[in-house]
């Protein structure tokens, strides 16, 4: 028979009316009922039928302060009692107590005894536990095959947190062989019991088409319970969801107030999409103050990328006051963490001393981690420290093993270094065609000095066949770009109207844009213009004034014929003094003519003092480069 339950309700306040004394005499009556149900139980009770449950509501009353104070030592005792009798749910209770140190010392070892006990008398929830305790190798040897046995056992009787895990067993090929349809499966049973982890998990499933056919529709169904559960991943990817339109229209705001929810909840990689988000003002009005702040937080965990970006912000001045050194400090926190982009940034800090001091050989180290990550404008600065010697020995042949690397991956500026090494036969073996090939892909790029160099092989006829209308259509390319060079190659075709119309007026316009950005050869060639009249009026000054910018640059046929407005007083006042000065260094350059008139000047004493020796030295440096007036002088 069993034995009369003991009353544990307490007695009411004091109501209206009722004395202290009977109040006092009620709560020592209740106690009396307590001591006197525990006695009976001891005397009567032990080896009855309810005798365990008894003891386990007990234990259950004193975890609970239910009718007594809440002790967990005493509770413990109860359980003890109970579980000792076979009780599984104060087996279970008990192994809890030990392996959270509550009401006994902290034990693993009898935790998952006490586990095992309720387990094999199929308590799901201990099943659960034991399976965890083999997973994590906690009061028993790690053993993932006994773990799954036992997540099983449990999984089967519908325990969701049982489900899930054999479901990552399945997943990770732990315990089991892995097997991503079951996996799906097993997460799909718990999920279906509201499990966070288990949705989450299935939606991946589906995200990524594993064990399931691929469906971002049922991925952000899954995604979306998850995260309104609080799962902080989930609501992540949520976010990204609705942010690429995968299985949901896309809509930016709904992505950001996902995003926001994550990043809440301290998720790094949400911190860093929403600092994104204000970046960009994508789903929220831009703001690169917000944005720099959810930077920080992301970086401040961690992330590479935001530690990357945060320090693009502080060198661009973005959200923050421009602090280059702040800049290099984040920077390297992403550098150190092998990001690429953060090595190479690092890399031409040091090349030109911005926020460190210069060190060549720093710069070097930077871009070869990231080059040997395979980043291709890392790989491109290499070629580039390789070829100059900058922190490292030159080696032309290295310079050009990784400009190759960066030109196999489409980098414009690294195929058109790789079409100078063909052409010139630098690190590689001389080969015009390769040269035009890998200039070719530059060009195809908008890369306006491969567009130049291509030209020029149109021009020569060098790699390619000669094509004066393929020459100008590639040097108009660039010269479209603002490149000096080919807007004088340009304005040359069309002053000699080879591969286009001949057009004087056109030829002096570009030679005018390159002449205007310092271009010696177009200037000394807009002075042409301005002296003959050739596509504008003749203008003597103008021709003075575009041949001293190119005179001023080393042009010798710019100084010689500056020289000559000297002597002649044409668009200057007249100076042999000052003639005979430009001649003197277009002479010095080797130019025939201006030895040849610099001679004169000494001869007749005009702009320096006579002198016939020195007149006769310069007339057969002229005479030996075949100048027939100083060689008939000489004679």
């Amino acid at each position: 028979m069993a034995l009369p339950r003991v009353s544990f309700c307490t007695v009411e306040v004091l109501k209206k009316g009722v004395s202290m004394k009977k109040f006092i005499i009620a709560r020592a009556f209740t106690t009396l009922q307590l001591l006197l149900g525990i006695l009976v139980f001891f005397v009567i009770g032990c080896g009855k039928v309810d005798c365990a449950e008894e003891t386990y509501n007990l234990g259950v009353r004193y975890a609970n302060g239910e009718g007594v104070p809440r002790d967990k030592a005493t509770a413990a005792y109860w359980y003890r009692k109970a579980a000792e009798q076979g009780h599984a749910g104060a087996q279970y209770n008990l192994g809890v107590y030990y392996a959270n140190g509550e009401g006994v010392p902290q034990d693993m070892a009898a935790a998952a005894e006490w586990f095992r006990k309720a387990a094999e008398q199929g308590h799901d929830d201990a099943q659960t536990d034991l399976g965890n305790c083999y997973a994590d190798g906690e009061g028993v040897p790690q053993d993932m095959p006994t773990a799954t046995t036992w997540y099983r056992k449990a999984a089967e009787q519908g325990d969701a947190e049982a489900q899930f895990n054999l479901g990552l067993c399945y997943d990770n090929g732990e315990g089991v062989p892995q097997d991503k349809a079951a996996a799906a499966e097993w997460y799909r049973k718990a999920a279906e019991q509201g499990d966070a982890e288990a949705q989450f998990k299935l939606g991946l499933c589906y995200d990524n088409g594993e064990g399931i056919p691929q469906d971002k529709a049922a991925a952000a169904e899954w995604y979306r319970k998850a995260a309104e559960q609080g799962d902080a991943e989930a609501q992540f990817n949520l976010g990204g969801c609705y942010a690429n339109g995968e299985g949901v229209p896309q809509d930016m705001a709904a992505a950001v107030e996902w995003y926001r929810k994550a990043a809440e909840q301290g998720f790094a990689e949400a911190q860093f999409n929403l600092g994104g988000c204000y970046a960009n003002g994508e789903g929220v009005p831009q703001d690169m103050a917000t944005a720099v702040e959810w930077y920080r937080k992301a970086a401040e965990q961690g992330v590479d990328e935001a530690q990357c970006r945060l320090g693009d912000c502080y060198d661009l001045g973005e959200g923050v006051p421009q602090n280059m050194t702040a800049a290099v400090g984040w920077w390297r926190k992403a550098a150190e963490q092998g990001h690429a982009g953060a090595q190479n940034n690092l890399g031409v800090c040091y090349l030109v001393g911005k926020g460190v001091t210069q060190d060549y050989t720093a710069a070097a180290y930077w871009w070869r981690k990231a080059a040997e990550q395979g980043d291709a404008e890392a790989q491109f600065f290499m070629g580039v420290c390789d070829e100059n010697g900058y922190g490292v020995p030159p080696d032309k042949a290295a310079a050009a093993k990784w400009w190759r690397k960066a030109a196999e991956q489409g980098h414009a500026g690294a195929q058109n270094r790789m079409g100078t090494c063909y052409y010139d036969g630098v690190g590689v073996p001389s080969d015009k065609a390769a040269a035009a090939k890998w200039w070719r892909k530059s060009a195809d790029q908008g890369y306006a000095a491969a567009q130049c160099n291509l030209g020029d092989c149109y021009y020569i006829g060098k790699g390619v066949t000669q094509d004066y209308t393929a020459a100008a259509y590639w040097w108009r390319k660039a010269a479209e770009q603002g490149d000096a060079e080919a807007q004088f190659k340009l304005g040359l075709c069309y002053y000699e109207g080879k591969g286009v119309t001949q057009n004087k007026a056109a030829a002096a316009k570009w030679l005018r844009e390159a002449a205007d950005q310092g271009y010696a050869s177009a200037q000394y060639n807009l002075g042409l213009c301005y002296a003959n009249g050739y596509g504008v009026p003749p203008d003597k000054a103008a021709a003075a004034k575009w041949w001293r910018k190119a005179a001023d640059q080393g042009d010798a046929a710019a100084q010689f014929n500056l020289g000559g407005c000297y002597a002649n007083g044409e668009g200057v006042s007249q100076d042999m003094a000052t003639a005979a000065e430009w001649y003197r260094k277009a002479a010095e350059q080797g130019d025939a003519a201006a030895q040849y008139n610099l001679g004169v000047c000494y001869y007749n004493g005009k702009g320096v003092h006579q002198n016939k020796d020195v007149a006769a030295y310069w007339f057969r440096k002229a005479a030996e480069q075949g100048h027939a007036r100083a060689q008939n002088l000489l004679d």
